[in-house]
């Protein structure tokens, strides 16, 4: 029998079972990646939504409280709604703040749907904040001499993060 060598050709390489096993693992190393990186981007998201409703609650929470503590306590008033901040009665407890700075200077806080909104003394509304508000509501207690603070509670939420507490200021004048 005469046996024929093929000069530069060699048995050495890899079976078909070999190539099949390191397919394999390849695949379970890139499937373990992608689910690596699909969660820490789901916790980043997750996260950076948190820090953002945190950040617009403390500015909301900044703002009134600087506002009530530079306002002036007998010229401050709670009304039901913004749409009563002219000609509505002040009333105990509702969803619109009118802070008076000064004698002549106003400025009006409420919750306008799931926004934050500022009325400027020139009339012209800001929405500080807006889509994560789920509850504004400044009260009185019924204390004597409840009117030299505001109580107010706010309620945010975005996605499922959730803030909600309630404030205490008191009026500086």
């Amino acid at each position: 029998m005469v046996r024929i060598n093929y000069i530069g050709l060699s048995q050495d390489g890899f079976t078909l079972f070999e190539l099949m096993i390191t397919i394999l693992i390849s695949s379970m190393v890139a499937i373990a990646v992608g689910t690596i990186v699909v969660t820490a981007q789901r916790y980043f998201t997750s996260g950076s939504k948190q820090v953002q409703l945190q950040r617009d609650y403390s500015l909301i929470v900044e703002f009134l409280s600087n506002d009530i503590r530079s306002g002036i306590a007998d010229s401050s008033y709670i009304y039901t709604d913004s749409s009563t901040v002219s000609s509505g009665p002040a009333v105990n407890s509702g969803n619109c703040l009118k802070v008076g700075l000064s004698a002549a200077e106003k400025q009006s806080f409420f919750q306008g749907g799931k926004d934050f909104v500022i009325l400027s003394p020139g009339g012209t509304k800001v929405r500080l904040v807006t889509g994560t508000v789920n509850n504004l509501w400044f009260y009185y207690d019924s204390v004597p001499d409840s009117n030299r603070y505001i109580n107010f509670d706010l309620a945010m939420s975005q996605d499922d993060q959730n803030i909600s507490t309630s404030h205490t200021v008191f009026f500086r004048n």
